[in-house]
């Protein structure tokens, strides 16, 4: 079975902007628009993993996008790096 991506809304309040990806069931980060000085950012994080060993070179586990957009596709990114590296262990739910 291939690896699924996913969005959906976090539930912990009514805005429309604060979401949680989910990676093949099980939420892994979360993404939501974050006021700042310069206008509206949106704020990404990975999260509800165990890592095995140090982080791989290049790869970040947060940090604030332009646009909704930009924010899964740098998440994705990181995302893939620590797969692909076997740096990543998602935790269960039990």
């Amino acid at each position: 079975m291939p690896d699924k991506y996913t969005l959906r809304p976090t539930g912990l309040s009514n805005r429309k902007d604060d979401f949680v990806f989910r990676f093949n069931g099980r939420d892994v980060g979360r993404t939501y628009a974050d006021a700042t000085p310069n206008g509206p950012r949106w704020y990404w994080s990975i999260y509800g993993i165990n890592l095995r060993g140090p982080l791989p070179e290049g790869v970040v586990v947060q940090g604030l996008a332009d646009d909704p957009e930009g924010a899964k596709a740098v998440f994705k990114a990181n995302w893939e790096k620590l797969l692909a590296a076997g740096s990543v262990k998602v935790k269960s739910d039990g």
